[in-house]
């Protein structure tokens, strides 16, 4: 998938369709050992996002002041210990079609205009389901599972 608009659809969707202990990692798929990513844990009581922080990336991988302005004024909360130093925003339940379409759109203001990723194709995803230890599988994100 190469079109931010479509995958922020898809993603909003397949957030919306997955089960309570749902973990979702969506990041780059190259360089190996890149880690500049976007995390979703989905339980009963929240949504809780994250975006990788500064303390994790080289400071090559480090958005500028334009990246961290554009997380910010996307609604990103900056990073804190509470948050394993990542940028984060959490959703209280019940989130509505309307909430996962922001967090998708928060999200891909984070990886593009934020990390600078030029195109979701550049992307991979691990998911699961903690309850159950079932993998996700989400072939609609049109980028490769990294299972």
């Amino acid at each position: 998938m190469t079109d931010w608009a479509e995958f922020a659809r898809v993603l909003a969707d397949e957030l919306a369709a997955a089960p309570d202990t749902t973990i979702l990692v969506i990041g780059e798929a190259a360089p190996a050992g890149s880690r500049r990513f976007a995390q979703f844990r989905k339980d009963s009581d929240s949504v809780l996002t994250e975006l990788t922080g500064n303390e994790w990336l080289d400071p090559a991988s480090r958005p500028g002041d334009a990246g961290r302005q554009a997380i910010t004024r996307a609604g990103w909360n900056e990073p804190n210990q509470d948050h394993c130093d990542n940028w984060w925003a959490e959703f209280a339940t019940p989130v509505g079609t309307d909430q996962y379409r922001h967090i998708a759109a928060i999200t891909v203001t984070g990886l593009r205009d934020g990390f600078g990723i030029t195109t979701p194709a550049a992307l991979s995803y691990k998911g699961w389901v903690e309850t159950s230890g079932n993998n996700l599988h989400l072939p609609s994100l049109g980028i490769p599972d990294a299972v």
